[in-house]
């Protein structure tokens, strides 16, 4: 009898996590690939005073939007930049604007790959402790329910994410993650920038999830060290590249 329990017990535990939709339907999803749309507000995160920046605030797109893929399977993913926009011909890539992040949430080891100024940084490291407020708020994204919650960086900016438990990978864009299942919305204000899902698809991803390997490589303590010496006399135009770049 004591066999018989151990061996039902067993396969009890060993079974996966399965979460239900609104409708009943149980999904227990794993793998997949997800596309983001991100939204800068340009003439909200352009900083500068006087007639001649209103002209130029006037003058340029309300939003640049650019698309991001993100690759995941259990425990690992790979989020980068996605298909083109033609109507960002024109527009500059600002530093930060293109991370390629790498995650193993089996070893909580994180590798990123960061533009700036035609320089490709590799940044190395362990992955990020956040920590979370989760909310009763909801809303769908992607034909996904989604559960609010907050969290602090770099002392005082403010992130709202929206992650669904059903899917069980951790995951989300750019270096963001650790909440129960993927996030499928996330909003920086001071950034004025957002990213969300438009498209999910489930099974294995095609696309290898291999961390990037071009750069110069340095941990995080010295890429926030390399940027505040090259940005140290930009002054307030420089906080949000960094800030990016951090991402």
């Amino acid at each position: 009898m004591m066999r018989h329990f151990l061996t039902i017990a067993l396969l009890v535990f060993s079974l996966p996590v399965f979460a239900q939709d609104s409708s009943g339907t149980v999904r227990f999803i794993q793998a997949g690939t997800i596309e983001y749309e991100r939204k800068e507000n340009l003439r909200n995160e352009f900083t500068g005073d006087g007639d001649f920046a209103d002209e130029i605030r006037k003058n340029m797109p309300e939003n640049k939007i650019t698309w991001f893929n993100l690759y995941f399977s259990g425990n690992h993913s790979l989020f980068e930049p996605g298909r083109e926009n033609p109507d960002n011909v024109r527009m500059w890539d600002a530093p930060g604007s293109t991370n390629i992040v790498y995650a193993d949430r089996d070893t909580r080891r994180q590798v990123s790959q960061k533009q700036m100024w035609g320089s490709t940084l590799l940044l190395s490291d362990s992955l990020r402790t956040l920590h979370w407020r989760i909310t009763a708020d909801t809303r769908v994204i992607a034909g996904f329910e989604c559960h609010r919650a907050t969290t602090v960086i770099m002392d005082s900016v403010f992130v709202v994410v929206f992650y669904t438990d059903e899917i069980l990978s951790p995951a989300g864009p750019e270096s963001f993650g650790d909440l129960p299942g993927m996030i499928l919305g996330m909003v920086i204000p001071k950034l004025h920038t957002s990213w969300y899902a438009t498209k999910v698809v489930l099974g294995e991803p095609k696309q290898p999830m291999q961390p990037p390997k071009k750069g110069q490589k340095m941990g995080y303590t010295e890429m926030l060290s390399t940027l505040r010496d090259s940005f140290k006399d930009w002054g307030d135009w420089a906080k949000p590249m960094v800030m990016r770049i951090m991402l």
